[in-house]
């Protein structure tokens, strides 16, 4: 129901607000004491939109915003519908807690928040492009870096790539219907053939899966996520990733005739493919910022499977079980959103106090920085799917939908949930795995660098942003039953009106219900008032031996030896057994050096060399980059360097030109 009260002012103002403060280098000088409030001013304007977002949810929508004069006829439109309400909502908190407040963050934000709310073909891929071209400036914003350089380069090429599949397929039926409104797209797609429907659906969604990050065009979100700032990466990988489930969700099935016969089994199998190849290469992985960007491929691949489950289940005829399915994505998407975003900042934080973003070279900053430590823990024991936080629930009903699906006695859900359920499985342990080794080697033990000795604490204004972050993830995972019915009127606009999120919570919100029947149930404050009882014995047991005249406090015994940082497991030697395991799959390279010999049997000094390629690299992307080499090398032979050669090239192009368009 459109209103042009409240909501449509903190619309406009957020809207209109992110736009002229991206426009502050533009100040003159003498006016720059306006930068000085810029920051509140930015938080406050991210804040309206995580308001618009949430009134969203509500069914409260702003009247539609005239963002810019457009086509002649055909006007640049801005509107938050119930499919982009969550999304507007979860950049709005991440923005707000991120504190963005350069102008370049501030263009991003705008970015993708006219991502959410574009309602024009063209509008839409102009807001992409920014956003694209604007999060790439910042992953390379530090020039020196040849790293962050490389990542950028590879981030926009891929990004291209989808975007071209994306443009090519709105303009096919913009073409067709005249129009670039999304409400004549939509017709547009109902006219066409169906081979030719599901063609253009298809790569669509294949171009908002780049953003999302499903293997194998994942390449890009490990290089890039790590090089930007904490801020940036925090919303990389809590709201930019979510484009691409947004973009999947309003182009792969709200239009009509979508999705089309086998897009759900196709997206819940490259989910699950890229669910563990996160999972798996953040085992391995040593650098704590690549391994949480890691960790964000093998949640992406988690949405996509949701997604797929959902759409499969709902063409089958199974609405309850696809909405349930719906019902996870949505929630863990938001669920992922935050506790990434806070493990980003907080990490980001350690890493800068320590130097330094390889788990070798850190420890023992959990006395040094207590609580950076502690947003940390909450953040990696989220991202781990441990019960009653945020990632629980959106894991939990995939699950139950895999299997009540299995039972449903579908041919495709007999074969999908088996190995959708394991998968999954294995998945969230290793997942579980690699957050361990982040948390209890880097911040653990004893410092392994005299940087991570002397690490210092963040500004309290940094870790009062964080620790509210945190809060906010703890809330959303122990309401998760009110959580998941306030996303019923999203759920609604994708699937229709034949399932209602509501039924999901039970007992007046305690429970998390799975209909028909409530065949599961589970009730996160039970489960968090069972574990805060647990954790407080243990304590009080602690304590009370504590007090006997018989013990004494005193440092482990060492067996006569003084303890040394290096005497630690090291993150190699952790996940040693996993990377034998899964040697096959990983294929690791190692290399051994001998620099100094001591005698012609042992040396003095080595040099030893250990790394996982990514897979993906080695046999996609090296052999077309050769390819393209080896194409470019040929192509030269046609630089003759003579005019009259150069001049028959275009005689032979025209005439078979003319030839095509007889």
């Amino acid at each position: 129901m459109p209103l042009a009260g409240l909501d449509g002012a903190l619309f406009a103002a957020a809207i209109w607000g992110l736009a002229a403060a991206a426009l502050l280098p533009a100040i003159p000088s003498r006016l720059r004491v306006l930068s000085a409030i810029a920051r509140p001013l930015a938080i406050a304007r991210a804040g309206a939109l995580a308001a618009v977002g949430a009134l969203g949810l509500k069914g409260v929508a702003p009247a539609p915003l005239r963002w810019w004069p457009g086509l002649p006829g055909d006007p640049f439109t801005l509107g938050v519908d119930p499919l982009s309400a969550p999304f507007l909502l979860l950049l709005g908190v991440l923005a707000a807690v991120s504190r963005v407040g350069l102008a370049l963050h501030v263009a991003f934000v705008l970015a993708l928040a006219a991502v959410f709310t574009a309602r024009h073909a063209l509008l839409l891929l102009v807001a992409w492009e920014g956003m694209t071209l604007l999060s790439a400036a910042l992953v390379a914003r530090d020039t020196r870096s040849a790293r962050a350089r490389r990542a950028a380069y590879v981030y926009l090429v891929i990004s291209h790539i989808g975007a071209a599949a994306i443009g090519l397929g709105l303009m096919r039926l913009a073409t067709l219907a005249g129009s670039f409104s999304f409400s004549d797209l939509a017709v547009a797609l109902g006219r066409l053939p169906a081979r030719e429907s599901s063609a253009v659906v298809a790569l669509m969604s294949a171009g908002f899966a780049v953003k999302l990050g499903l293997a194998p065009l994942h390449v890009w979100l490990p290089l890039a996520h790590p090089e930007a700032e904490a801020p940036v990466s925090a919303l990389l990988s809590g709201a930019m990733v979510k484009a691409g489930l947004y973009g999947l969700l309003r182009f792969g099935w709200q239009l009509p005739g979508a999705p089309p016969a086998g897009w759900g089994v196709t997206l819940a199998v490259f989910g699950l493919g890229t669910a563990l190849v996160g999972a798996l290469y953040a085992v391995v992985e040593s650098d704590a910022k690549r391994l949480l960007a890691f960790s964000t491929v093998k949640h992406a691949g988690l949405l996509a499977m949701a997604l797929g489950i959902a759409a499969t289940l709902l063409r089958n005829g199974h609405v309850p079980l696809a909405g349930v399915a719906l019902a996870a994505c949505f929630y863990h998407a938001i669920g992922h959103g935050l506790a990434k975003g806070l493990a980003f900042l907080a990490v980001g934080e350690a890493v800068h106090a320590a130097e330094s973003r390889d788990l070798e070279r850190l420890g023992g900053l959990a006395r040094r920085l207590p609580r950076l430590s502690v947003a940390t823990l909450i953040a990696t024991l989220t991202l781990s799917g441990l019960p009653p936080l945020a990632c629980f629930a959106g894991e939990w009903l995939l699950f139950q939908t895999l299997i009540l699906g299995l039972a449903a006695g579908d041919g495709s859900m007999r074969l999908l949930a088996p190995f959708s359920g394991a998968g999954l499985a294995l998945a969230t342990a290793l997942s579980a795995a690699a957050l361990v080794k982040l948390y209890g080697i880097g911040f653990l033990g004893r410092p392994r660098s005299e940087a991570a000795a002397r690490a210092r604490p963040a500004p309290a204004a940094v870790e009062v942003w964080l620790l509210l972050l945190a809060a906010l993830g703890l809330a959303w995972g122990l309401a998760s039953p009110l959580a998941v019915a306030s996303l019923a009127l999203p759920i609604s606009s994708v699937i229709g009106p034949g399932f209602d999120a509501h039924t999901l919570a039970g007992f007046g919100g305690l429970t998390l219900s799975i209909p028909p029947g409530a065949f599961a149930s589970i009730s996160p404050l039970a489960v968090a008032a069972l574990i805060a009882l647990s954790v407080g014995l243990v304590f009080v047991w602690v304590a009370l031996r504590g007090l006997h005249p018989g013990v004494r406090r005193a440092p482990s015994w060492a067996c006569g030896v003084s303890l040394d940082a290096r005497m630690q497991y090291s993150p190699l030697g952790f996940t040693k057994p996993l990377r034998l395991i899964f040697s096959p799959v990983l294929r690791p390279e190692r290399e051994l050096e001998i620099l100094e010999r001591g005698s012609p049997y042992f040396g003095r000094k080595y040099r030893f060399r250990s790394g996982v390629p990514p897979l993906a690299e080695r046999l996609i992307f090296a052999p077309m980059v050769h390819a393209v080499f080896w194409v470019s090398t040929q192509a030269r032979r046609l630089q003759a360097g003579s005019l009259h050669v150069y001049l028959a090239y275009l005689l032979v192009t025209l005439v078979a030109l003319l030839m095509l368009a007889r």
